[in-house]
């Protein structure tokens, strides 16, 4: 059996040992509850690291949205802007066409004039430059159309670009905001009591024993720094992205507003090539016009002299016939006396003055008989050469009044054949310089100097036998 004395001291250790239990219970008590505090707050802290975190992504992904939305809506206009200024292009290459259409028109026309005109004059060089000219600007104007397109598809595929990269990054905006909210409702269930009263008062200074608990959780491993860094590079390389999409779509816009300004400085080229081009073609019409008046006006005035000279002719040739007959009696006369004087006796038929006048007389006749008749025979050839002269004359008026017409059809722009020919074999003809004209609508509307007009029998010389009697 057990003594009082070991009895007491086996109760007291009993007692001794409850004790000590009770206060290691106690200290595991203690370290168990701080470290509840301690998992919640770094629970916190995380969450809040992860907040921050989604926010700075949500607004970098706000900002390059905004950017790249931004840069869409510029092409969108560079694009219409181009597309406008293919429309300009386009009606210039149009515009072109009835000038040209003129020109070809000119030198068909032209090119139907008489033999004898068909000549390589300042028109005809200066409507071969402008049809080179206008077709030139066609061609310009063609490989700027092919240009101004490609640019427009070159801006379209980078709007693809940006719109698709925008739709891809407001889905994973989408994604991150609703992230973003579960973390935040997430955040406000695990925050500690001080940092519940704290975040509702809206400051950004945490309590002491939470940052104590930050400071733990900052203090990662190396693999944990290490990826960070690799995901904030990764993040940097997406913004980068951002930047040189919405940078290539600056340049692009760049190029195509250079373009544009080239393309309108050869829009204005070309009009002021055709403009220049159509007015000298004009003005060399027009002076040819009356460079062939002035000639029509000398041919009309030599035929003229031509047909006076041919009645004057015909009026000496009348009277060399009447000279010619006259001398027929003379002669006839000495012919008559001779024989009578023949027939006187033997002693009276001498050789006197009488017999030598009539010998001297009846050989003059004769000389002047024979000169009459080569006369006459040099009359005639100097009427047949006037007359074909006059009719070389009348054919070149006559070709040089065509070709006035074809030159006046072309400077009115007249292109209907028919109706040329209706305004030429009116009453009136255009022609400058002749007696009894009136003004021309088609000089006036040039500002040069008003043609005439004639009638068409005043174009033709006075009719003269071509036969002399």
């Amino acid at each position: 059996m057990y003594s009082t004395r070991e009895w007491h001291r086996s109760a007291g250790s009993n007692m001794q040992e409850a004790e000590r239990s009770a206060v290691k219970a106690l200290k595991q008590c203690t370290d168990s509850r701080k470290c509840h505090e301690q998992t919640s707050q770094g629970q916190y802290m995380a969450f809040n690291e992860l907040r921050e975190c989604m926010e700075r992504k949500v607004q970098s992904s706000c900002k390059m949205i905004e950017m790249l939305q931004r840069r869409m809506a510029s092409l969108e206009q560079a694009i219409q802007m181009t597309r406008q200024c293919g429309l300009e292009l386009e009606a210039a290459h149009v515009a072109k066409e009835p000038p040209l259409k003129l020109c070809v028109w000119r030198l068909d026309r032209r090119a139907r004039r008489p033999k004898r005109e068909l000549v390589k004059d300042h028109v005809e060089r200066m409507l071969e430059a402008q049809k080179r000219q206008l077709v030139d600007a066609q061609r310009q104007l063609s490989d700027a159309i092919g240009k101004n397109s490609e640019c427009i598809l070159s801006l379209e595929r980078k709007m693809e670009q940006v719109s698709e990269d925008i739709s891809k990054k407001k889905q994973a905006l989408a994604v991150d905001e609703t992230c973003l909210q579960d973390t935040r409702r997430a955040l406000l269930e695990k925050a500690p009591r001080g940092a519940k009263a704290a975040e509702g008062q809206g400051s950004q200074q945490l309590p002491v024993f939470v940052q104590e608990v930050a400071s733990a959780f900052q203090r990662s491993s190396r693999a944990a720094a290490v990826s960070a860094r690799e995901t904030a590079k990764n993040e940097e390389n997406r913004m980068n992205d951002a930047v040189r999409l919405d940078q290539a779509g600056a340049t692009q816009e760049l190029v195509a507003q250079a373009l544009r300004e080239k393309h309108r400085k050869l829009i204005q080229l070309c009009q002021g090539i055709s403009k220049m081009s159509a007015a000298k073609s004009a003005q060399a019409l027009q002076e040819r016009i009356t460079e062939n008046q002035d000639v029509r006006s000398k041919l009309v005035a030599s035929l003229r002299d031509t047909s006076e000279k041919i009645a004057h002719l015909k009026n000496t040739m009348s009277g060399t016939k009447a000279e010619l007959a006259n001398i027929k009696d003379p002669i006839k006369l000495c012919g008559t006396c001779n024989t009578a004087r023949k027939q006187r006796a033997i002693g009276e038929h001498i050789q006197d003055p009488v017999s030598s006048m009539l010998n001297e007389h009846e050989i003059a006749l004769y000389r002047s008989n024979e000169e009459l008749r080569r006369q006459h025979s040099s009359e005639k050839a100097a009427l047949q050469d006037l007359k074909h002269r006059l009719m070389q004359l009348q054919e070149d008026l006559k070709d040089k009044t065509e070709a006035l017409k074809i030159d006046v059809s072309c400077l009115t722009h007249e292109s209907v054949t028919h109706h040329l020919a209706q305004t030429f074999e009116s009453t009136e003809v255009p022609v400058q310089g002749l007696p009894g004209a009136t003004g021309s609508r088609a000089s006036s509307r040039m500002g040069r100097k008003t043609p005439l007009f004639v009638r068409p029998h005043e174009l033709m010389p006075p009719k003269v036998p071509l036969t002399a009697r």
